[in-house]
């Protein structure tokens, strides 16, 4: 079987592009949401009050429409640096929801919907300062990948090390707990979407982890701090396969996990690059999405008992971060997929496909 990967659109951000998100909820799934971070100036940063923070860490939220295999921009925020977004993958309320993690500690959510002529745009709902100032909010994770929940909760992981869990209710984020997962900074959060009390978590002391929240702290399950040789950066549950997850490192590793056995992985690959973020396919479940910093992107098959590399986006420059499957797709042998790079702020969108 042979695979094409075709560049279809390409976009200069401005600000260093980190983060993209297809909106994964009908009837906006043609929407792309992209986050920036840029220093404004990297000398001032040095002995700068906590209060002037916001003014270096700037970034730029965009939200874009894919028309014909090109993407329009419809509205753009400005606000401090983005490190991280998510969709709601199901309506809250009626609501669709876009939660971004920011420099300066704050978890922001916004909901899409139609404004007359100007067609979707968004509109802040609500917000929580996690800690202060000058923590850094890392990643973010909804609780709802799998199933619905008027109610959702949200893990968000900061540069403290700590986990941060809110529950959105009545339009309202209302603070569950707080707990310490991590020696250094906390890369990564994600949920177990079969049994959302449990979190798993990958840190710069190179550990990947796993929590019960029911319990207050949260309760370790278990700790591998073997497998990955550095920082652990990237996490993505499955929704299909209940004990599978997927994780990447700084070491260039990305590894498929069982969760009843976590002393080593079911299979490990090594795809050049530390692996910033990973994202199962939609619907399936059985290609990983790698963004892999300095090296690319790379799509990797899963159906085999051994990880097989089986594509390479290698349109961008330098650093790989943000990266997204569009939902839909286009048809049974092609995928859509937007890509953002930080040092040359790129905005791809390519297409991949087999025969």
């Amino acid at each position: 079987m042979s695979q094409q990967v075709k560049t279809l659109f390409s976009w200069d951000t401005e600000f260093s592009a980190d983060s993209a998100e297809f909106c994964p909820v009908e009837p906006f799934q043609d929407i792309l949401a992209v986050g920036t971070y840029q220093l404004a100036d990297p000398d001032c940063l040095e002995g700068a009050d906590a209060s002037d923070l916001p003014k270096k860490r700037l970034g730029r939220l965009y939200l874009k429409q894919m028309k014909d295999k090109s993407l329009v921009l419809l509205q753009q925020i400005d606000m401090p640096a983005i490190l991280d977004l998510k969709w709601c993958c199901h309506s809250v309320q009626g609501n669709v929801l876009l939660a971004v993690a920011n420099a300066v500690g704050q978890l922001i959510v916004y909901k899409l919907e139609f404004n007359g002529d100007l067609g979707p745009c968004l509109t802040l709902l609500c917000q929580h300062n996690i800690d202060e100032i000058s923590t850094l909010a890392l990643s973010i994770d909804w609780s709802t990948r799998k199933e619905s929940c008027d109610d959702p909760m949200i893990a968000i992981s900061d540069s403290k090390g700590k986990i941060t869990l809110i529950k959105l209710c009545n339009e309202e984020l209302n603070l569950q707990q707080r707990f310490l997962a991590h020696d250094y900074e906390a890369w990564i959060t994600a949920f177990n979407y079969w049994n959302t009390s449990i979190l798993y978590t990958g840190g710069d002391d190179g550990r990947f982890r796993c929590f019960d929240a029911r319990e207050e702290p949260a309760a370790a399950v278990f700790t591998n701090r073997s497998q990955h040789s550095a920082g652990v950066t990237s996490i993505h549950a499955s929704t299909k396969s209940e004990f599978t997850v997927a994780s990447g490192s700084y070491d260039e590793s990305v590894c498929l996990w069982d969760t009843r056995r976590t002393k080593s992985p079911v299979s490990d690959l090594n795809l050049g690059g530390g692996v910033w973020r990973l994202k199962w396919e939609p619907g399936p479940e059985r290609l990983l999405l790698a963004a892999c910093m300095h090296n690319g992107f790379h799509i990797v098959d899963t159906s085999d008992s051994a990880l097989q590399h089986v594509a390479s986006f290698t349109g961008h420059e330098s650093l790989a971060y943000g990266a997204d499957w569009w939902w839909p797709g286009s048809s049974g042998t092609s995928r859509i997929v937007a890509s953002a790079s930080f040092y040359d702020h790129l905005l791809c969108l390519w297409e991949f496909s087999t025969s």
